[in-house]
């Protein structure tokens, strides 16, 4: 057991800044590559899907909103798990790659934006409370429980005298 714990904490880090490199790529896209890229996975992916079970499409400023939210997401969980659940490291990092993706924007020609940050911020929200749920289960996992029904000491026969 303690050896795919020690690989996960090797994996999680790379897990870490594969995700940020991601994240900051998309983030100096030019614009027009950038709306392509979203335009195309609403109109081929996404926005069939949901007409197929009879929802309303989707416009692009909405699934790029949903991409910050994502992005963060994962990112977050994999802090979170990383950091063994340490909130204020968690939630530093989260909220310094928020911030530094957007001025990563500023040297790409698109411009910051404030709300982009709030919206990443939600998905560091999100995924930290996801990845203490991870942590959680993973704990509850390693313990088993005992129930008072199934103790097999209750179940002893009587002595013979």
């Amino acid at each position: 057991m303690k050896e795919s714990l020690s690989a996960g904490r090797r994996i999680l880090p790379v897990a870490v800044i594969l995700t940020l490199a991601f994240i900051f790529v998309q983030s100096v896209l030019p614009q027009s590559a950038s709306a392509a890229e979203s335009g195309w996975l609403t109109e081929k992916v996404l926005n069939p899907v949901l007409r197929f079970f009879g929802m309303n499409p989707l416009s692009h400023h909405t699934v790029r909103k949903i991409a910050h939210v994502a992005e963060f997401t994962i990112l977050s969980v994999l802090l979170t798990l990383w950091n063994r659940g340490n909130v204020k490291r968690s939630a530093a990092a989260g909220f310094v790659s928020a911030f530094l993706d957007e001025s990563v924007q500023l040297l790409s020609s698109r411009g910051a934006s404030i709300e982009d940050v709030w919206i990443d911020l939600i998905g560091v929200g999100l995924g930290m409370i996801l990845g203490d749920v991870c942590i959680i289960g993973l704990k509850s996992r390693k313990r088993p429980r005992r129930l008072a029904f199934l103790d097999c000491q209750s179940f002893k026969k009587p002595r013979k005298n």
